[in-house]
């Protein structure tokens, strides 16, 4: 049982994911609306055995581009740059023409260190809280996704549940039926999240995560459990469930599906054993499913 101190009016938020705390701090003082409420469940009291620290600034230092290193990524809303043995993230505008900066961050080259400097706009929309995200990025699995490379762990488009204590991974694009399966799961199963889910390598072995990245299904869960299935989801007229034997399909899948933040040659090191790993010692099968909820059948006889 997860013991909170109500969060009034300090500066400092620590929320655990996949086994990873997350310091959060800024120079204005929190409330218990800062961030949206889907963040309450993975709240935590402290720090934990392995946290990493965001601090956020409300003002923008004097900051040249030019000054910021090697040009590594450009797609807004993020330029990336490499500076030594740092990396700087700027948040840009669409607008090619519009060379404003609303977000500078300067993290450690592990990415366990970050300190996060906003402009005005930021600011406001800080005030008027219901954050999504702890990194006031577009997305935390920005950060996240780099953070968890060096831990045996990835973020993958999938939904994921806990079935009778077992940890189950349904893995597909958009519209290729995650959230569907997740609200037929309500009810029998325990949800973590409906459209990205974490898995990590443990001693004991993979395990799934839930995360806050939610989609249509608003139900998350910071619990995890052994990952007993990989199932590639295929929306059908009959519900089956098709063993896949192929390792290199499997394998294939879930690159495919994986979430790739900044991806450097070390990153795809890490990842390609581990989805290999995946491939070869968790079973796997092809999901067909209607919209019955038959298919949920499947999943407890499985």
């Amino acid at each position: 049982m997860r013991s909170i101190t109500p969060l009034k009016n300090r500066n400092v938020g620590y929320y655990q994911i996949a086994g990873v705390t997350i310091q959060v701090g800024f120079d204005l003082a929190m409330t218990g609306s800062t961030f949206h409420p889907k963040f309450r469940a993975f709240e935590v009291d402290g720090p934990g055995e392995d946290t990493i620290k965001l601090r956020h600034r409300f003002h923008l230092p004097d900051a040249n581009p030019a000054d910021f290193g090697d040009e590594v990524y450009r797609r807004a809303p993020l330029a990336i740059y490499k500076r030594g043995g740092s990396w700087v993230y700027s948040v840009i505008s669409k607008d090619p023409g519009d060379k404003r900066i609303r977000s500078l961050a300067l993290f450690s080259h592990d990415h366990s260190r970050g300190e996060m400097y906003h402009d005005e706009t930021v600011k406001e929309v800080y005030r008027r809280g219901n954050l999504p995200s702890l990194t006031l990025f577009s997305t935390d699995q920005i950060l996240l996704a780099r953070v968890l490379a060096d831990r045996k762990g990835c973020y993958v488009h999938s939904s994921g549940a806990i079935l009778d204590g077992k940890g189950l991974l349904f893995v597909g694009h958009s519209d290729a039926g995650k959230s569907t399966m997740a609200r037929m799961l309500k009810g029998r199963a325990e949800i973590l999240c409906d459209d990205r889910v974490i898995v990590r390598e443990w001693p004991d072995g993979m395990r799934v995560h839930g995360t806050w990245s939610h989609g249509i299904v608003p139900d998350v869960s910071p619990n995890c459990a052994p990952l007993k299935a990989i199932l590639l989801l295929e929306q059908s007229r009959e519900n089956c469930l098709v063993p896949v034997n192929d390792q290199k399909t499997i394998a294939r899948k879930m690159l495919a599906c994986l979430v790739k933040p900044l991806v450097t040659v070390d990153w795809w090191d890490k990842m390609l054993p581990l989805i290999g790993r995946m491939a070869s010692e968790v079973p796997c099968f092809f999901l067909k499913f209607d919209k019955s909820g038959r298919a949920v059948d499947l999943l407890e006889e499985l």
